[in-house]
């Protein structure tokens, strides 16, 4: 069988309409790869902001560790007790002594 003019472009129809398909679908995977890749970008970067966020709180946390063991091992240190200081009184006695009696 011979083929007609009508049966070329039919044909011819056919392939260019079976590439628009085609190409349809390579746009809309390279689409949603391209938005997939935002995405991924996107949580990256808010992971790294809570990693940062994290990182700065246990750096506080471990500041307030260090300085509160500081403190508390200075407190802890042995002290001697502060010497009292007598305080002479003897004149102050003898005079009240000398009025009663």
């Amino acid at each position: 069988m011979a083929k007609t003019s009508r049966d070329r472009i039919s044909s011819l129809i056919k392939d260019v309409e079976k590439a628009a398909k085609k190409l349809q679908a390579d746009v809309r995977k390279r689409a949603s790869a391209t938005q997939l890749q935002k995405n991924l970008q996107n949580a990256a970067g808010q992971l790294r902001k809570r990693a940062a966020d994290t990182a700065a709180q246990v750096e506080k946390y471990v500041h307030e560790i260090r300085t509160g063991l500081k403190k508390g091992s200075a407190k802890a240190a042995p002290k001697k007790p502060a010497a009292r200081k007598t305080r002479k009184r003897t004149a102050a006695r003898k005079k009240t002594a000398k009025k009663t009696a």
